[in-house]
């Protein structure tokens, strides 16, 4: 028996995310067994085949509805691919933010709004490290593409991007694809970021494209505490597990650093996780 997303027998049973600790090397290592044996498998290389698969494009946001629709929205709007699956998942926002999406009057995009934000660590660097974790989680598993790929609220992608993606991933027939991208200074000047090199620093959430297998692998609420970031946490486990890479040696994201995010407010009865001892 077999199902769609390239896993045989028992694993028609496995839950949409990974539930089990993947800090765990060897359980890490277990995961990275069955991948390897869903990749041999004819449904999971039958999506290189197609001509034109479908994208899930995750974005989570979070009462920036104005920010999200000059930036990521729009961007979406301005793809020369159009197969898209645009999933935006709401931190419980409060704004109009439900009704900007909806504006853009796209039968692509999705919207759902968490109840509750968080809990995350209190305001500070760790929360920075895992924040959006939760609408991050819930966008894949909404996610129906056969490739996903995501975009931070506040960045946008060069108009060819996913095109270019799509087409590099099928052609090598790659695990995931990664690339280059722009970073705005404070100066407002931009430079080139990203060597080459699939690590930390080098790469993030809105630079890489991958095989709907992987959505499975969930971001770890709990990466803070190991002072990670949580794009970095869930990329090196994709690395433990063998994925096989394709660099497309151009920029095509822009890492905005302006509008800027406004002074931290909490919501009403938010619950903060601990601070690492």
């Amino acid at each position: 028996m077999a199902t769609d997303d390239g896993l045989n027998a028992d694993a028609a049973e496995m839950p949409l995310l990974i539930t089990d600790d993947l800090e765990d090397p060897a359980v890490l290592a277990q995961w990275a067994e069955r991948f390897a044996a869903a990749r041999l498998t004819a449904e999971y290389q039958a999506v290189f085949d197609k001509p034109e698969p479908l994208v899930s494009v995750c974005i989570t946001t979070a009462d920036r509805a104005d920010v999200l629709a000059d930036k990521a929205l729009r961007s979406m709007t301005e793809q020369t691919y159009r197969h898209l699956d645009v999933i935006i998942v709401g931190d419980a926002c409060d704004d109009h933010t439900a009704e900007t999406v909806a504006g853009f009057r796209d039968p692509r995009f999705r919207f759902e709004n968490l109840a509750e934000r968080g809990p995350y660590p209190p305001p500070g660097y760790n929360r920075w490290l895992v924040a959006g974790t939760n609408p991050a989680n819930r966008a894949l598993e909404l996610a129906r593409g056969d490739f996903v790929t995501h975009l931070d609220e506040d960045d946008t992608f060069h108009p060819e991007r996913i095109a270019i993606m799509v087409d590099a991933v099928r052609r090598a027939r790659a695990d995931l694809g990664y690339h280059p991208f722009w970073w705005e200074h404070e100066d407002r000047s931009l430079e080139v970021w990203g060597d080459g090199r699939f690590e930390i620093g080098q790469t993030g959430t809105s630079m890489v494209l991958y095989h709907r297998w992987l959505r499975r692998v969930p971001w770890n609420l709990h990466a803070y505490v190991m002072g990670e970031p949580g794009d970095w946490n869930r990329f090196k486990k994709f690395k433990a597990m063998g994925v096989n890479l394709a660099l497309v040696d151009q920029p095509l994201t822009w890492h905005w650093k302006y509008p800027l995010r406004g002074e931290f407010e909490a919501k009403p009865g938010e619950r903060y996780l601990p601070e690492p001892s």
